[in-house]
């Protein structure tokens, strides 16, 4: 006899799997981010005397479990909001919302604790100097990746989703898909023209706005 899971498909049972893992491994990561936290809402001195007394490895274990807790916990408040959004609505959205508002905040407080480490390099270096080193580490340049590709591929995907689901009008769909083109344009265009990116970004406002319509307008069934 099947199960539900394997009658699902194949785009369902993704959405479980990595919501599932989310819901687990978010706390999980965030646990052993905080066992090897050697200080917790300290000064600037006593933060830094107990990143230097943790060690190198001991710094690198807590800011990879941080970065891969800044990205689950919010995707892990999702999850449980939608296994209980069936029973209890008011309380699931009410619950993921704020959770999710309130997990977003970490990545930028996993950064601080990033620039902190980074300020215990050997060298005394100027603030332009620590600002590079800090900006251009693994996990700055972690977070920047992922944010340049995440959300360029999205609104993409998202616009031709949209367009074929019929759910805006097709300019919208499109101008939702093409603002990501032109961003990258705006920064690979010799004299790197930004003002294509405001042109992309003003295309992006212009295309939410039918969907938000569209979002008010839905069914609860749909």
């Amino acid at each position: 006899m099947t199960t539900l899971t394997t009658t699902l498909p194949g785009y369902q049972r993704l959405t479980r799997m990595v919501l599932a893992a989310s819901i687990v491994g978010g706390p999980l990561a965030f646990l052993v981010g905080g066992v090897f936290s050697p200080a917790v809402h300290q000064g600037g001195q006593a933060t830094l005397d107990a990143d230097d007394a943790m060690g190198q490895t001991g710094n690198a274990v807590r800011l990879a479990a941080f970065f891969a807790a800044s990205l689950l916990l919010p995707l892990s408040a999702m999850g449980l909001a939608r296994l209980a959004y069936d029973r209890a609505p008011w309380l699931a959205t009410i619950g993921g919302l704020i959770a999710v508002l309130g997990w977003l905040p970490f990545s930028a407080l996993t950064a601080l604790d990033d620039l902190g480490v980074a300020m215990l390099h050997p060298s005394a270096p100027s603030n332009a100097e620590l600002l590079d080193r800090f900006s251009t580490d693994l996990m700055m340049n972690s977070y920047l990746i992922i944010y340049v590709i995440g959300h360029l591929v999205a609104y993409i995907l998202l616009g031709i989703a949209l367009h074929r689901a019929g759910a805006v009008p097709a300019w919208a769909a499109w101008a939702m898909a093409l603002s990501s083109p032109l961003t990258v344009a705006a920064f690979v265009l010799p004299g790197r023209p930004i003002v294509l990116g405001t042109v992309a970004l003003g295309m992006l406002v212009l295309a939410s706005l039918p969907a938000a319509a569209s979002t008010l307008r839905r069914s609860p069934r749909q």
